[in-house]
């Protein structure tokens, strides 16, 4: 049963990851800084939070 919710587990970071990935290439265009950098910071913060409940 572990070894499932470890591989849902990085099914998971691997989407966030993606989204994380798409965030950062609109971040990149000058005109979206503003309003993307508060999907970002949850985000990231939603990923460093599973990241201490895995390890």
């Amino acid at each position: 049963m572990t070894g499932l919710n470890q591989d849902e587990l990085e099914k998971k970071i691997d989407e966030l990851n993606k989204k994380i990935e798409r965030l950062e290439s609109k971040l990149q265009q000058p005109h979206n800084i503003g309003s993307n950098i508060w999907v970002l910071v949850p985000v990231a913060a939603i990923i460093m939070w599973g990241l201490t409940k895995i390890f």
